[in-house]
């Protein structure tokens, strides 16, 4: 009975605080300007391998398309989507559905801004691609080639870790998220990509545990889904070419695509521009937004853009690095990529980009979560059909399932599609 009475109180004083600041209401913010510990489980930022996608089928569902996602987002519980379909080199399907914005009701819509989490780290990859293809990166050398300090794990001091390790999650780089979950600031953070990785890698860093910093195993021998490895190959690109990270891609990546209204930081964007992301409370039936959040390893995780954007890069890696006359990255690159790099180890993996089966199709592409944000973006290499996903909710147990039928729905969709239907 106390319990019972106590979670009444909580829901009570959740509705009051809600009914006084709806969507500002950084929900999670502490006196030290972090968001954690957090009130609502999320996944961490990596894709959901553990998953059944392929025992996923709805091919035999003649709902009509808007109410098939309507029904299956309120049964998800996600506020809102962001949703395209590419082909042939084209968008030929944009829809948007929920909010952006829940409680001051403003609508998503294809323009809306998310935050990619994971899906992130196919823009890493294509910039280090882009780097390894002018001769200045070998994927094979050791990474202490390039970095102003060492990284070593300290339990195989004479093994090297790779480039091509930090971009198949072999690299032996651990995930320590005791010390990782509470860098997570309200707004950007203040702290440097370099100097953060330095202090997380190295001896005497203000974050560096030498247990928990690596794995006890032998790098390039063993997979381990890692942030910090993806975030590693980020600075290496930023290194090499003596330019910040975020700016390079810029001037490399997104404004060749027209991604205009692309950032890494919140500082670069019009923040009414960009999705709230929420976690829905089962206990007091609340959507909790978590307000515009950042990390100092953002590259693993922290891009924002739109799905009409991120559709042109989706588009370009499928025309085999090229888009619009404009070409980011030869095919012989895009193949490499594409390849699985360590079939014993990482059997669904080619350079970031990973594979996954969804009723019956093969598809390739990489999904996201992260505090209030789940994401999907993958391609059918079959017919060269993507599609993007990107919603303001958590990814949970319950809803996987559900979110990939949507998914499911739109590959569906997408062989029927002849013409551009943009909304």
């Amino acid at each position: 009975m106390v319990r019972i009475k106590s979670q009444w109180f909580i829901g009570a004083v959740l509705l009051v605080l809600f009914s006084l600041h709806p969507d500002n209401f950084s929900w999670a913010e502490g006196s030290n300007n972090n968001i954690y510990p957090n009130p609502v489980s999320a996944p961490l930022i990596g894709p959901w391998l553990d998953a059944q996608p392929e025992q996923i089928t709805t091919t035999d569902d003649d709902t009509p398309l808007d109410q098939y996602i309507e029904t299956r987002l309120a049964l998800a519980h996600m506020p809102g989507l962001s949703a395209a379909i590419v082909k042939n080199g084209e968008i030929v399907w944009t829809g948007a559905y929920g909010w952006s914005r829940l409680y001051t009701k403003e609508p998503m819509t294809s323009e809306t801004l998310s935050v990619l989490a994971s899906v992130s780290k196919t823009v890493v990859a294509v910039a280090v691609m882009q780097v390894w293809e002018d001769e200045r990166l070998d994927l094979d050398a050791d990474i202490n080639t390039y970095l102003p300090f060492q990284v070593v794990n300290p339990n195989f001091p004479n093994t090297s870790i790779t480039p091509r390790m930090l971009l198949t999650h072999t690299s032996s780089i651990a995930d320590n998220w005791p010390v990782l979950y509470p860098l997570f600031v309200r707004g950007d953070s203040p702290i440097p990509l370099g100097q953060f990785l330095e202090d997380y890698l190295t001896p005497g860093g203000a974050y560096y545990d030498p247990s928990k910093s690596y794995y006890d195993y032998k790098p390039g021998t063993e997979f381990n889904y890692s942030n910090i490895g993806a975030s590693l190959a980020a600075y290496i690109v930023e290194v090499i070419t003596g330019t910040p990270f975020d700016t390079y891609c810029t001037s490399h990546i997104f404004e060749p695509l027209g991604m205009t209204e692309t950032s890494w930081h919140l500082a670069g964007l019009d923040q009414s521009h960009i999705a709230m992301p929420y976690g829905y409370n089962k206990m007091v039936h609340l959507y909790l937004p978590f307000g515009f959040y950042g990390i100092p390893y953002w590259p693993c995780g922290a891009l924002r853009t739109s799905a009409l954007q991120l559709a042109n890069f989706l588009n370009m890696f499928i025309q085999s690095g090229e888009l619009g006359g404009v070409r980011l990255l030869q095919p012989e690159t895009v193949e490499e990529m594409r390849r699985v790099q360590y079939p014993d180890i990482a059997p669904q993996f080619g350079l970031i980009w990973y594979y996954k089966n969804l009723s019956g199709w093969t598809l390739l592409g990489h999904n996201g979560g992260v505090f209030g944000i789940a994401t999907e973006m993958f391609l059918r290499p079959s017919d060269g059909v993507g599609v993007i996903l990107l919603m303001n909710g958590n990814w949970t147990n319950i809803n996987i399932p559900i979110i990939y039928q949507i998914e499911s729905r739109l590959f569906k969709e997408a062989g029927h599609l002849r013409q551009p239907i943009l909304k």
